[in-house]
């Protein structure tokens, strides 16, 4: 697939950013996994010479490190700016549960970086990536009244009921139920906020 460039055209056509080559290595290593993100394969995949990739960046390690900060900074950082605008912890929890536990779309990315997780470069993101997001969840679940231990239990069971589904989605798709919302009720039964419990009115003495 040819990716049209971005920059500043030149004999009418756009040349390729720095940006361009670390979407197209994201998609790459979403689609055919991080073994196949070499310099040829991904120029190739642009439609350019190999040449103009080195007017970016110094090597693959350069490049699989800047798409991986985006990647982290798409799906973590700014995810998790967008729930902290949700005030009732409660609704956070329940939103990001929910989310967890949707049909797998573009989260294949996800599944091929975990496959890669002995790339030095790749582990430092995964590990930094799920600390965030246990952390988060973790925060959620004191700020619901839960001690500190059990907080970061469910967290850690939250996270990894995340990561399973999406694995097996990733390795073993038959095994799943094509009836999504089963995974999802059972996520909420399982590690969501308490029902709240509706007070009788008093009665007068």
């Amino acid at each position: 697939m040819v990716r049209k460039g971005t920059g500043a055209k030149r004999l009418d056509e756009p040349t390729l950013t720095s940006s361009d080559w670390v979407e197209g290595a994201l998609q790459l290593i979403s689609e055919a996994g991080l073994r196949a993100l070499t310099v040829e394969a991904l120029a190739a995949r642009l439609g350019v010479t190999k040449g103009s990739f080195y007017w970016h960046f110094k090597g693959r390690s350069e490049l699989l490190a800047d798409a991986l900060r985006r990647w982290e900074h798409r799906a973590t950082t700014e995810a998790i700016v967008g729930l902290s605008a949700v005030t009732d912890a409660r609704q956070r929890l329940i939103l990001m549960l929910e989310a967890a536990a949707q049909p797998p779309r573009s989260r294949s990315l996800y599944a091929a970086l975990a496959e890669a997780a002995d790339d030095p470069i790749v582990r430092r993101v995964l590990n930094r990536v799920a600390s965030a997001r246990i952390g988060f969840l973790e925060t959620c679940y004191r700020e619901l009244g839960l001690p500190v231990s059990q907080a970061k239990a469910k967290a850690v069971l939250a996270y990894a009921a995340y990561r399973g589904l999406l694995q097996l989605a990733h390795e073993v798709p038959a095994v799943l139920s094509d009836d999504w919302s089963s995974y999802a009720e059972a996520v909420l039964q399982a590690l969501g906020p308490a029902p709240r419990v509706k007070r009788r009115p008093r009665q007068p003495g």
